[in-house]
């Protein structure tokens, strides 16, 4: 199961705060499958902000976070960690967000 950072964590609880969406809104991460100019394959991860979880999505326990069935398939042993950008975390903030192998998974 994907792990969250108290970063990550703050950092997607103030941006869903200041996004106007109604309670119950959260972060939803989606794969998408594309290939690189040299023709490897190269999995994309997409952050949206929605109202509530769709149908099938893993809800992380505690958080606002909503992961489609690939995409936390693929997130499993992952780590989610943040970077923000000033004193405030807002959805107008600059939140770099990094993955990392969990480390029990090493």
């Amino acid at each position: 199961m994907l792990a969250i950072t108290e970063d990550a964590a703050a950092a997607i609880e103030g941006i869903v705060a200041s996004s106007g969406l109604p309670e119950g809104a959260g972060l939803r991460i989606t794969q998408e499958l594309n290939t690189e100019t040299q023709g490897t394959p190269r999995t994309d991860l997409r952050l949206s902000l929605v109202e509530s979880a769709e149908e099938g999505d893993e809800v992380l326990e505690g958080t606002q976070i909503f992961l489609e069935p690939e995409a936390a398939d693929f997130l499993d042993n992952k780590l989610l960690d943040a970077d923000v950008e000033g004193e405030e975390v807002s959805f107008n903030a600059e939140v770099r967000f990094s993955l990392d192998v969990q480390a029990e998974s090493l």
